[in-house]
């Protein structure tokens, strides 16, 4: 295709808080070849944004809406004045909400939904799960174009949705690269330092980390770092196993990777993930992973005593023994760190999404 005008780009999102969804979304952004592309991200309400879109050339336009329900009249004013040829929905109820509505569109815009989570998995924890899941297998297909972060994501799609195989297509997420360098190994009183970042929900569970490290050998020190709903929960299972000492809560950080001296290990209890983003920053610094091997791409990142070790799911006498095996292992923190930077790349994951833009925008 030869290119004689930028293809004009309107992203959707709910808001710009912490979380893997938003802060892709605004790596998209800020990544975008301003030469090729005019870019409008539409935040539904962005009163509290965490995140931050860098590149001057995208209009960022906040809604101030609380809810994505009502937000469908405010877009189709942005629409009618910025005349999108392309509009990326991402969020799972955002992507239903512009499925349904699309007649309300020009007929000539293109569709593109970005998915950030098992949908089958993820819609049984809906209101209305059944009605939800009846609309989605309804209106997904309406779609142009849905972009998953995992095969494990593109393939639930094709089985329980039935979504036409081509109109499927994965991209990774892209690492957030490192601000800092990789530090000599940790061997301070031998006390092995381990760290979990993620929102203290039940489905990141935290709670099965926990109860597995009771079950280990060796003397360590166990960080978490982020907030949400099971946080005083979390906190009273640390008490009930006497593991006050053991166990710190530091809630959410900027930074996080910065608030302990390079962990030994990085610990996963999730339960499900799309593709999990903490898993590319903790590689990113050379720090190994151990994770149960819960449905999702967790098992497309971690191999085997090469950036970390996977484990069944819920054996948490599994994951203790796994991360007392793990933190003495010797591996190569260094290669895990260049192999990760290199393959989750912004740069090159960005040429993905510009090759996609440009195909939909083709066609």
């Amino acid at each position: 295709m030869n290119q004689t005008k930028k293809i004009k780009i309107l992203i959707a999102v709910p808001t710009l808080e912490c979380g893997g969804l938003e802060r892709n979304v605004v790596s998209i952004c800020n990544y975008v070849n301003n030469g090729k592309f005019e870019t409008t991200l539409v935040v539904v309400n962005n009163d509290n944004p965490f995140y931050t879109v860098t590149n001057l050339s995208v209009d960022v336009i906040n809604l101030k809406k609380k809810r994505v329900s009502s937000s469908i009249p405010e877009f189709l004013k942005i629409i009618k004045t910025k005349k999108p040829d392309i509009i990326l929905t991402a969020a799972n109820h955002l992507n239903l909400l512009f499925a349904i509505s699309k007649w309300l569109f020009p007929q000539k815009i293109k569709f593109i939904a970005r998915e950030s989570s098992i949908v089958s998995i993820n819609t049984k924890r809906n209101k209305f799960p059944k009605l939800f899941d009846l609309l989605l297998k309804i209106f997904y297909r309406k779609f142009d174009q849905i972009v998953c972060q995992s095969e494990f994501m593109r393939n639930d799609l094709l089985k329980h949705y039935h979504i036409p195989e081509a109109n499927i297509k994965v991209i990774n997420n892209a690492v957030l690269l490192p601000d800092h360098k990789l530090t000599a190994e940790n061997t301070t009183d031998h006390i092995r330092q381990y760290i979990t970042v993620a929102r203290l929900s039940e489905e990141k569970g935290i709670d099965r980390i926990i109860r597995s490290l009771i079950l280990t050998k060796k003397k360590f020190h166990y960080t978490i770092i982020g907030d949400g709903p099971l946080k005083n929960t979390l906190k009273e299972l640390v008490k009930k196993l006497n593991m006050q000492d053991q166990v710190t809560f530091l809630g959410p950080l900027d930074l996080p990777y910065k608030a302990i001296y390079n962990p030994d290990l990085f610990l996963f209890g999730s339960h499900y993930e799309g593709f999990p983003n903490v898993l590319l920053e903790a590689n990113a610094l050379g720090i190994p992973v151990v994770s149960f091997n819960a449905p999702g791409g967790i098992g497309e990142v971690i191999a085997d005593f090469k950036n970390g070790i996977l484990v069944e799911n819920g054996n948490e006498p599994a994951f203790a023994a796994a991360v007392d095996k793990a933190v003495d292992f010797p591996f190569d923190r260094k290669k895990i760190q260049l192999d990760t930077i290199e393959y989750y790349s912004p740069n090159k994951i960005k040429m993905q999404w510009e090759s996609l833009f440009i195909s939909v925008f083709s066609n």
